[in-house]
């Protein structure tokens, strides 16, 4: 008895779950298997917005403290400073001028970009 598992026919196929598979890759055979219509949108999750200060993340937003704590930049006193080498904005490729604007930014009491 063999257990092949069945591969797309040459120039693809569309399998039991209702997906179009390339030809030569394996092939979905049982139709209760459909991703498209499993997938859900990811859950609310918490980001650090200040040194240990948790908040949940609003959708569509990137916490400014994580863009540039321990790259750019660290909080002191809960004052933002800019420290960094030429050689790590070259790396990252953002200009003095873009970190220090982040580090402006979050000072100002923004913590969401």
């Amino acid at each position: 008895m063999t257990t092949a598992t069945k591969r797309a026919a040459k120039g693809g196929e569309v399998g039991a779950n209702g997906e179009f598979y390339e030809g030569g890759k394996f092939i979905n055979t049982v139709a209760a298997n459909r991703k498209r219509e499993g997938s859900r949108k990811p859950s609310l999750r918490k980001c650090e917005i200040a040194p240990y200060v948790w908040e949940m993340q609003p959708e569509g937003k990137i916490s400014l403290y994580k863009k540039f704590a321990g790259v750019f930049g660290r909080v002191e006193n809960g004052v933002a400073v800019l420290r960094c080498s030429q050689q790590t904005l070259n790396y990252f490729d953002v200009t003095i001028e873009h970190a220090q604007n982040l580090i402006d930014l979050w000072n100002t009491g923004i913590r969401w970009v």
